[in-house]
């Protein structure tokens, strides 16, 4: 077979780096015989640099379209994405496909702080920082005493306004914090049952035109089966619900012991006040019906204005 180069389209920041490079690993070692190139871009509404409300400019799938675009473009064969950034709401442009789901790693969100400090020796008022509705929502319902305010930025650039002072602590995705290497800095991870992750929290996945067979067929081979079947489970809910990052939506699809797959996910009001809780197992095979099913349940119980639907 003649040899390819192939384009991985990412943004600039240092964990998308890292999570790109660690899928360029991967496909280098299914297929030694082609080359595999970082394609950095740059979008006008730079989620690193935005300072305003994300949602004004279409919330984080706004920089999903911007890699979309490359690969629509030709000007690379792929993009890579955390998986809880690319919208469920709505279907990927014509064309494209999400081709690998790396295994996940961790799920679960943490909480950095200043040294010798923890988030129980936090004083009443204390800011807490964090860009995610969902993250905030949870906060002001287990912890009303933290005033809970907005962080933008890349991990970095959010740990170092820990550091000066702008804010007392702030929440990120504990696998981000790893691939960076600031997993040091972590002083709390929430467990599940005290903040439910993002839909798709802690996965990597590659997005391509589906008419490149070739490239699929290598993406297969890097693509992870058990999360690829969690993640089928989990964008359905999301699809069903018809929501999207500006909604608190959260939960996860994990594979149980006997091979079958369970759903947990949760809706809540943005001040965290009203939340609705669902849960289903279903076989293996089922992972979209199972996502469908919780979604259901989920608007047989009022979620629907807290969604926003008519």
């Amino acid at each position: 077979m003649a040899s390819r180069t192939f384009r991985i389209a990412t943004r600039r920041s240092k964990m998308a780096l890292a999570q790109t490079n660690k899928i360029i690993e991967l496909l280098r070692k299914v297929a030694p015989q082609h080359a595999f190139l970082v394609h950095e871009v740059v979008s006008d509404g730079c989620y690193e640099k935005f300072k305003g409300d994300l949602q004004q400019i279409g919330g984080k799938g706004a920089f999903v379209k911007a890699l979309e675009h490359e690969v629509l473009d030709g000007r690379a064969d792929m993009a890579m994405h955390s998986l809880k950034d690319v919208p469920g709401d709505v279907d990927l442009p014509a064309g494209l496909a999400l081709g690998a789901f790396l295994q996940r790693e961790d799920l679960r969100d943490a909480v950095v702080c200043r040294a010798g400090e923890s988030l129980v020796s936090l004083k009443k008022g204390a800011k807490i920082g964090t860009s995610s509705v969902r993250r905030a929502a949870q906060l002001r319902m287990n912890f009303p005493h933290l005033e809970v305010v907005p962080l933008r930025g890349n991990a970095d650039t959010r740990v170092g306004k820990v550091d000066s002072g702008e804010v007392d602590a702030a929440v990120l995705a504990a696998s981000g914090l790893r691939r960076i290497g600031l997993e040091g800095r972590i002083c709390e991870i929430f467990e599940p049952d005290v903040m439910l992750p993002a839909i798709g929290q802690g996965v990597i996945t590659v997005e391509y035109r589906a008419a490149d067979a070739e490239l699929g067929a290598l993406l297969e081979k890097i693509s992870h089966a058990d999360t690829a079947a969690c993640m089928t489970a989990e964008r359905a809910l999301l699809k069903a619900l018809q929501g999207g990052c500006h909604t608190p939506i959260a939960g996860y699809c994990e594979v149980t012991a006997g091979r079958n797959l369970r759903l947990i996910a949760m809706v809540s009001s943005l001040d965290g006040e009203k939340v609705l809780r669902a849960r289903a197992k279903r076989p293996y095979a089922e992972a979209e019906a199972l996502g469908k099913e919780v979604a259901a349940d989920l608007l047989k119980q009022g979620a629907g204005p807290l969604l926003g639907h008519k």
